[in-house]
This record gives structure tokens, C-alpha cells and sequence, in this order.
């Protein structure tokens, strides 16, 4: 969805409860490059349109009952100053009171630094949200683990799950060549048994790459996680 509010969220919710699904969260990537938005902006204006921009991403969540993820959102390229970093935290102070207010989850998402300036490993990007979550006790604020970015970032994956737990409600897999899992080297056996020895009820979602085509590549994968997910190899 590149433009939410030209989206109606009582129509999407229906057309998603026709096919037995519903809606989770929103991916604000798309709309953030394509409208220019950065909540790391030096330029006043920009920052605070961004900001304003991503409260309307929670108030169009919230009538889903969904949360919203600032990946991309976060920095644009070359956004890596101390200056773009205070910049970044100035606005995660703005978004997360409307958070709360909304009762809707605002995740910041750790990508690698190759892909975004700000926000890599979990502990930087925790770093980054740290003031407004825990600190000022906001439930609705959260950061975003995802293995393929960790497989980049952190030098012992497991140590940060460990050390960040309770701090994310969500969870992508991906392999370590962005494919989806069971195409690569990552060890999801022992990843998703991390998360069960955390006590982790949250959503675990694939985010990935298609190498043969959507439909074989989520057969294949699944075909290697349904046993892991339901412990039947344990």
C-alpha cells in the first residue's frame, strides 16, 4: 500500500476476511521512498511532515487492528550523522505518545548498514527507542529483529535475541542469501528454538526474496518449517 489514506480500512478489512485473513501491520517502505520521507531529516519541514505522515499510518492501522514498522522510514541514504541520529530520536519522541494514545504498535525495524544508515544491529536500534519504550513505560513502542539483517549485524545472533527479549512483538526469517528459509545456510531450528526458550508469543513472519516463483518457494519452505514451527523433529 503505497498511499494509506486513500485506502479504506473497513473495504481492505473485508476483502481480507474473504480469503480468512487479516491484517497485522503496515510496511511504511514503499510510501517513505516514494514521498520522500525521513524521520532522520535535518530539514525541519521533512522531519516533521514525516512525522506527521507516520501518526496517519497508526490511525490507519489502528482501524485494522494492526501496528505500523518504520524501516526505511527511519534514514534516507547518507543520513548517518550524529545530527540525523538525534533527529531520528526527536521523532520516535514525537510518534510514540500517539502511539500509546491509539493503543497501536509502532516498530522500528534494525536493518543492515547497507541498506539504512541508521538503526542496524538491535542493540543500536534499541538504542534509538530505548527513551520512549521502556523508560517512559509505552508498551506500544518496539523494535524488529530480522535473521537476515542479524546474519549481517550481530556477531552472535543468539546472544541478541537473548538480550532484546521483550523487546519485539514480531519476528522475520529469512535465510542468510534473502531467499526464503530452507534455501540457505541459517539454522531456523535452532533460531525458532531460541525464541521458544524466550517464552515468544509474538507473530513470526517470512520476508524474502522469490528464486523459482512465490507459490513453489513458499511450498518448499514451509515444507522445511512446519516441523521446526511444530517441534515435530524435537
Amino acid at each position: 500500500i503505497r498511499e494509506p489514506d486513500r485506502v479504506d480500512p473497513a473495504k481492505l478489512k473485508s476483502f481480507l476476511g474473504d480469503f480468512g485473513l487479516v491484517f497485522s501491520i503496515f510496511a511504511t517502505g514503499l510510501t517513505a521512498k516514494t514521498a520522500g520521507l525521513s524521520l532522520a531529516s535535518t530539514e525541519e519541514g521533512r522531519r516533521k511532515e514525516s512525522v506527521r505522515r507516520a501518526r496517519g499510518f497508526l490511525a490507519f492501522a489502528r482501524e485494522l487492528g494492526g501496528g505500523v514498522v518504520a524501516g526505511y522510514l527511519k534514514a534516507a541514504a547518507g543520513e548517518n550523522s550524529p545530527a540525523h541520529r538525534e533527529k531520528l530520536k526527536e521523532s520516535i519522541a514525537d510518534i510514540a505518545p500517539e502511539a500509546q494514545r491509539l493503543e497501536t504498535p509502532f516498530v522500528v525495524e534494525a536493518i543492515n548498514r547497507f541498506e539504512s544508515p541508521l538503526g542496524n544491529g538491535l542493540d543500536d536500534t534499541w538504542d534509538l527507542v530505548r527513551e520512549q519504550a521502556q523508560d517512559r513505560g509505552n508498551p506500544w513502542v518496539h523494535i524488529l529483529p530480522d535473521t537476515w539483517h542479524m546474519n549481517i549485524e550481530e556477531s552472535n545472533m543468539e546472544a541478541a535475541m537473548i538480550r532484546h527479549r521483550g523487546r519485539f512483538i514480531g519476528f522475520h526469517l529469512s535465510d542468510n542469501n534473502r531467499f526464503l528459509p530452507g534455501f540457505g545456510a541459517l539454522d531456523f531450528k535452532r533460531i525458532v528454538g531460541v525464541l521458544d526458550a524466550l517464552g515468544y508469543t509474538g507473530r513470526v513472519a517470512l520476508e524474502a526474496n522469490i528464486k523459482t516463483s512465490f507459490a513453489e518457494d513458499v511450498r518448499k519452505s514451509m515444507g522445511y518449517l512446519a516441523p521446526i514451527l511444530k517441534k515435530e523433529e524435537w
